[in-house]
């Protein structure tokens, strides 16, 4: 087979199965064939070693369908895929709005500040335990901001070179892990530490009452 014959055929294939950048592919095989026609091989030669043309035309068949399916593959999945992210993005801020808010609740009741009449009285030496449960509720926010970034990334990943998401697989250091585990237990004890030696020093269960919280 020579030359013409070669990329009329594959000319003609290309077009029947509807492969994109035709003119390309064939100007890449003109190419090879005046390189290799340049080096001394004739057009049967060149034809041969390329293989046969029906071949050549199945596997860019292929990988058109794959591309085909791939960007089919993302517009379904983005249906649930985007909103699920956007979601979590949304949640992600809220998470680094509350370990923010956490941490500056303690600075507030740390220094005995009362530039916020709207923030709740509490008395001295009391507020030590609640600065120190929102400090520890501002680390557990900030290890749940970590670990809802790693599974945003890890979906994302999953979602421009898989086209899927699964929930699960992500990594989180395990310096991390601990703290927030350890954060989140001080949390709870120093909850029930504060409200137990509230309610002893204002001599009731609702001691917020007593210190007019909401008055």
């Amino acid at each position: 087979m020579n030359k013409q014959e070669f990329m009329t055929q594959l000319e003609s294939g290309l077009k029947k199965h509807q492969i994109k950048d035709i003119e390309d592919i064939l100007s890449d095989y003109r190419m090879h064939f005046d390189h290799q026609i340049e080096n001394g091989k004739s057009e049967a030669d060149i034809s041969q070693s390329l293989g046969d043309v029906g071949s050549i035309i199945n596997d860019y068949s292929k990988i058109s369908t794959k591309r085909s399916l791939k960007w089919f593959d993302m517009v379904t999945v983005g249906f649930v895929a985007i909103p699920m992210l956007i979601m979590l993005y949304g949640l992600l801020i809220s998470l680094f709005g509350a370990t923010v808010s956490s941490w500056g609740i303690a600075v507030y009741y740390l220094f005995r500040l009362s530039t916020f009449g709207f923030m709740p009285h509490i008395p001295f030496g009391v507020h030590f335990i609640y600065v120190f449960s929102s400090f520890a509720i501002s680390i557990m926010f900030f290890c749940l901001s970590i670990y809802l970034i790693a599974l945003i990334r890890s979906m994302t990943q999953q979602y421009l070179v898989k086209q899927t998401i699964r929930i699960g697989h992500y990594h989180v250091k395990k310096q991390y892990q601990l703290i927030l585990k350890y954060s989140f237990w001080v949390m709870v004890i120093s909850f029930v530490f504060s409200y137990i030696v509230s309610a002893l020093i204002a001599k009731s269960l609702e001691y917020w009452h007593v210190w007019e919280w909401f008055s």
